[in-house]
């Protein structure tokens, strides 16, 4: 489906990042000669998109999508890492391989199509049934919750799926990760090292059976993640609810957000792009009732 969506670096603007050791300081000041192109590129896209002021809005809160003057589709150089789609909150995998029995109609599909090799991270709906396990944590219940338990899960299939995707591709070394909704800020969580930080053998994890020890501890990786080159997220909430507003995530999309603030490792090469839209718009109550507003309307209201 058509979307017009535009890109931006601010949506990644956080706190300042922590004061790094003298060592890291004079690594990332070796690049601080070069101009951002994340930056560069989202200022591009500012100017050749045209957001609708709200007196815009036609009746049914949907715009329709008109390509701008000059924009091409891309196709895949060669030698392109391969890419790695992370589902978002409730989808499977079959969204992105092959929405609604189509193949042909897929984000899989479209940029298989311009060359690139797609790898989607495995995942059934049931499967998010499993955040509920952060129900034993005690930051679960004061919204202080960190990824482990309760996105430990995710961030384990994300892993195997760059793993895969590499095995892949002989000769890459690392991937593009393109991330819908909350697979933004999880890819976020793997590239700081989400999964280093897990007390595998935790009482908890004994408690639930999930325990790991000896070589089925996953190998902790330097940060940022080596395989990852590239971030791309499509509608996801980066930046924590406001004070008293709900949060679904109890607290980690703020922690993610807190430990690896905005475009945290563009300094060690990392490249950010976060991709946003107004193709919807949300409409709560009754009005948005079995609509596509209301369902947009109920999907962010849980995070924003």
């Amino acid at each position: 489906p058509h979307t017009a969506m535009h890109l931006t670096a601010a949506t990644f603007a956080g706190p300042s990042r922590p004061a790094a050791s003298s060592r890291h300081r004079a690594h990332r000041s070796r690049r601080a000669a070069k101009p951002s192109s994340t930056i560069v590129r989202a200022v591009a896209a500012e100017s050749l998109t045209r957001v609708a002021p709200e007196q815009e809005w036609p009746d049914g809160n949907r715009l329709a999508f008109v390509k701008p003057e000059g924009i091409t589709r891309q196709t895949a150089p060669p030698g392109a890492c391969p890419v790695v789609v992370c589902p978002g909150f409730g989808n499977n995998s079959a969204d992105y391989v092959a929405p609604f029995g189509d193949p042909n109609n897929s984000l899989a599909a479209s940029l298989k199509a311009r060359g690139w090799d797609v790898t989607v991270v495995d995942m059934e709906r049931k499967d998010w049934a499993k955040i509920l396990g952060g129900l034993l944590s005690l930051g679960f219940w004061t919204q202080k919750s960190t990824s482990d338990p309760a996105y430990t899960w995710y961030i384990e299939r994300l892993d195997a799926a760059v793993h895969s995707a590499l095995a892949s591709n002989p000769g890459a070394t690392q991937v593009d990760l393109v991330c819908h909704s909350a697979g933004g800020w999880l890819a976020r969580a793997y590239l700081g090292g989400a999964l280093n930080e897990v007390e595998w053998n935790s009482g908890a994890r004994r408690l639930k059976g999930n325990a790991k020890t000896g070589t089925d501890v996953p190998t902790p990786h330097p940060t940022p993640h080596p395989c990852v080159r590239r971030i791309v997220t499509l509608g996801s909430p980066h930046l924590a609810p406001p004070p008293g507003a709900n949060d679904a995530t109890r607290g980690v999309l703020r922690w993610v957000n807190e430990r690896w603030p905005g475009a945290y490792y563009e300094p060690d090469g990392v490249r950010y792009h976060c991709v946003t839209g107004r193709t919807v718009r949300g409409v709560d109550g009754s009005d948005g009732k079995d609509t596509l507003p209301g369902y947009a309307c109920g999907s962010y209201v849980q995070v924003c």
